[in-house]
C-alpha cells in the first residue's frame, strides 16, 4: 500500500523544503488545536469548584481565542505547501509522460492505445498526485493529530482510560487493511475499463463521417451505452467498499465510548478524575473520529495511488526497442545501401522484407511500387528506422546506419506519409512546422513546387485559413499537398514520400514530380505508389511482392520485362484514357 509513496521519495526529497514546513506547521497546529478542550475541561472544573472568577475567565477566554486562530493560520500554511507540492508532482509526470511518448515509436504505439495512453495520462496521474497533496496530507496530520490527541488523553486525563478506550480501534486496522486491498484491486479494473471506454469515444470521433455513412448512429449509442454502465457497475464497485469505512469508523468509535463512558464514570466516583477530565477526554474522543476516519480515507488514496502509479511505470517503463544510436555525425546523405536485408515485425509470424538488394545512389530518384501489402510502406519504415534493424546489412556510404546517431541522422529525412497528419492550425503554420524560421517567400516555394498555389488563392485568408482538426476543412488532395509543402521547405537531403500523390489528378501529380526533379537536383527522393505514372521519371523501380524485390529498373526496361510493372501500367493507362 505504502509503495507508491517509497516511489515518489525523489519527488519528496526535490521538495523538502516544502514538507518540512508543512510537517512542523502541522505539529503546531495540531498541539493548539489539542489544547481547546483541555482549556474548557479546566474551565468546568473552575466552574464545579466555584473558582471561576472574571479576571480567570478572560485568561481562559484569551487562551481560546488564541489558540483558535493560531491552529486555523497553521493550518492553512501547510495545506497551501501540501497542495502546491501535489500540483508540482501533476506538472512534473505529465511532462515526463509527454517526453517518453515523443521518443516512442511505431512498436510501442501498437501495444498501447490512444484511448489507454490518455486515460494514463491524465486519470492515473491525477490519481498519484493525490497521493503526494490530499495522501501527504492524511498520512501526516492524521497521524500526528492521533498522536497528540492520544498522549493528550494519557497525560491530562488518563493512561489507563486512554488505553482502554481505544482497544477496539486495533480491530478497526485490522479491518482498514482488509477493505483497502478490496478497493485495490477494484479500482485497477475500473480504471482499466475507463481506459478502454477513452479509447472507443476517440474512435467514433475519429470515424463520425464513416459511423454516419453506414447509418451506425443507433448501434453506437447502443455500444456506449452498454460500456457506460458496465464502467458504472465498476465504479459502483469501488464506491462499495470505500462505503464500508466511514460506518466502520463509527461503529468502532462507539464501542469506545461507552467503554469511556462506563469505566471514566467509575474514575469519577473513585476520586480518580473530575468531571472536568471526563468532558475533556470526551471531546478528545470525538476529535480522533476525523483522524480514523481520514486514514481510512488515505488507505483508500494509497491504494488507488498504487494502482495507478502501476499503470503508469508501465508506460514509461516500456522502452523504445530500437538499437542503441552511434556517435557518429551525419551532415549530407551518402549512397543507401542494403544488401541481404530481412525484416520482421514484433506481431508478424512471417518476414515482411525478403533479401533485400539494393543501392540508392546520392543524388537519385527511387520508385518503389508493389500491390497492396507487397512490403513498400515496410521498406520505407526501415529507411526511416522506425523499426529495429532486420537481419543483413544496411549501410550510407561505408558506415554502418547504426553508427550515426539517430536524431541527428532523421535531421536529413524529409517524410510525407501516407495517412497525412495535419495540426488544427493555419496553413502557414502546418507547412512551416517543417522549418521553424520559415519566412513567407520559403512558405510560397515550397507552396509551388507542391502545385497549391491555385488552391490557396481560393481560400479567403490564404496562408492563414484554418484548416480545422486533422484538416478537416481541406480535402484529401490537398492535405497531401500541404503534407509535401511541409517535408520540401526543409529542403531535406532524402525525400520520402509514402502513396502521397493518390489523391492529385494525374495533371497535377506530372506537375509536381517535374517541380520535385527540378529543385532537388544531387538530392535523394524515394517515391512509393500505386500509380506508376509518378515513378515513370524515376532514375530506377523496383517492384515487391510479399516483402521480395521481383523487378528492378528504369520504367522503359520494365516496360520491355513484360512482367507485373508492364501489366499494371498497361491497365492504369487504359483506365485513364477511360476517364477523359
Amino acid at each position: 500500500m505504502f509503495s507508491v509513496m517509497f516511489k515518489l521519495k525523489d519527488f519528496f526529497k526535490q521538495n523538502k523544503k516544502d514538507y518540512l514546513i508543512s510537517f512542523f506547521t502541522m505539529i503546531a497546529s495540531n498541539l493548539f488545536s489539542v489544547f481547546i478542550p483541555y482549556l474548557i475541561g479546566r474551565i468546568i472544573d473552575s466552574i464545579i469548584k466555584q473558582e471561576l472568577t472574571g479576571a480567570l475567565l478572560m485568561k481562559f477566554g484569551g487562551a481560546f481565542l488564541f489558540s483558535l486562530v493560531a491552529a486555523y493560520l497553521l493550518e492553512f500554511t501547510w495545506s497551501y505547501y501540501l497542495f502546491t507540492g501535489s500540483a508540482k508532482l501533476q506538472r512534473d509526470m505529465r511532462k515526463n509522460m509527454m517526453a517518453h511518448f515523443l521518443k516512442m515509436r511505431a512498436s510501442f504505439y501498437e501495444k498501447f492505445r490512444v484511448g489507454d495512453l490518455m486515460a494514463r495520462s491524465t486519470q492515473d496521474i491525477r490519481s498519484i498526485s493525490d497521493t503526494a497533496g490530499y495522501g501527504m496530507m492524511v498520512l501526516m496530520n492524521a497521524t500526528l493529530f492521533l498522536v497528540t490527541i492520544i498522549t493528550m488523553m494519557g497525560v491530562s486525563v488518563s493512561w489507563r482510560l486512554a488505553l482502554f478506550s481505544l482497544f477496539p480501534l486495533i480491530f478497526l486496522a485490522y479491518t482498514f487493511g482488509k477493505v483497502g486491498n478490496i478497493v485495490e484491486k477494484r479500482y485497477t479494473i475500473a480504471q482499466d475499463a475507463f481506459s478502454s471506454l477513452n479509447n472507443d469515444v476517440l474512435e467514433v470521433i475519429d470515424g463520425i463521417r464513416v459511423i454516419r455513412a453506414y447509418v451506425k448512429e443507433e448501434d453506437y449509442v447502443d455500444t456506449f451505452r452498454k460500456e457506460t454502465e458496465s464502467m458504472l457497475g465498476k465504479n459502483n464497485k469501488v464506491a462499495e467498499a470505500n462505503a464500508l469505512f466511514t460506518p466502520m469508523v463509527k461503529f468502532f468509535i462507539t464501542f469506545s465510548n461507552i467503554i469511556a463512558f462506563g469505566y471514566g464514570a467509575y474514575l469519577v466516583s473513585q476520586n480518580v478524575l473530575t468531571v472536568g477530565d471526563i468532558v475533556a477526554f470526551q471531546m478528545y474522543l470525538g476529535m480522533i473520529v476525523w483522524p480514523i476516519i481520514s486514514i481510512g480515507e488515505l488507505t483508500n488514496v494509497l491504494r488507488q495511488g498504487s494502482a495507478s502509479m502501476i499503470r503508469v511505470e508501465e508506460v514509461l517503463d516500456t522502452k523504445d526497442n530500437m538499437e542503441e544510436s552511434g556517435l557518429k555525425l551525419i551532415e549530407t546523405a551518402d549512397d543507401i545501401i542494403m544488401h541481404g536485408l530481412d525484416f520482421q515485425y514484433p506481431s508478424s509470424t512471417d518476414k515482411n522484407l525478403k533479401q533485400i538488394d539494393i543501392v540508392i545512389p546520392k543524388g537519385k530518384m527511387l520508385g518503389v511500387v508493389g500491390k497492396t501489402g507487397a512490403g513498400k510502406t515496410t521498406f520505407l519504415r526501415q529507411l526511416l528506422r522506425q523499426y529495429p534493424l532486420g537481419e543483413g546489412e544496411f549501410r550510407y556510404g561505408d558506415t554502418n546506419v547504426l553508427d550515426y546517431q539517430g536524431r541527428h541522422f532523421q535531421k536529413l529525412i524529409g517524410y510525407v506519409p501516407q495517412d497525412h497528419v495535419l495540426f488544427s492550425r493555419s496553413v502557414r503554420e502546418n507547412i512551416a512546422f517543417g522549418k521553424g524560421s520559415a519566412t513567407d517567400e520559403e512558405i510560397m516555394e515550397s507552396v509551388h513546387i507542391a502545385a497549391f498555389e491555385d488552391d490557396l488563392l481560393r481560400m479567403e485568408k490564404g496562408l492563414d485559413t484554418m484548416i480545422g482538426e486533422k484538416g478537416v476543412s481541406i480535402s484529401g488532395g490537398q492535405k497531401q499537398r500541404v503534407s509535401i509543402a511541409r517535408a520540401l521547405i526543409k529542403d531535406p537531403e532524402i525525400l520520402i514520400l509514402d502513396d502521397s500523390l493518390s489523391a492529385v489528378d494525374a495533371k497535377t501529380e506530372q506537375k509536381i514530380i517535374a517541380n520535385i526533379q527540378n529543385v532537388r537536383k544531387g538530392k535523394t527522393t524515394i517515391i512509393s505508389t500505386h500509380r506508376l505514372s509518378a515513378v515513370k521519371q524515376a532514375d530506377e523501380i523496383v517492384v515487391l511482392e510479399d516483402g521480395v524485390i521481383i523487378e528492378r529498373g528504369t520504367h522503359e526496361a520494365l516496360l520491355k520485362l513484360g512482367g507485373w510493372y508492364y501489366t499494371q501500367f498497361l491497365r492504369q493507362e487504359l483506365k485513364e484514357g477511360d476517364e477523359e
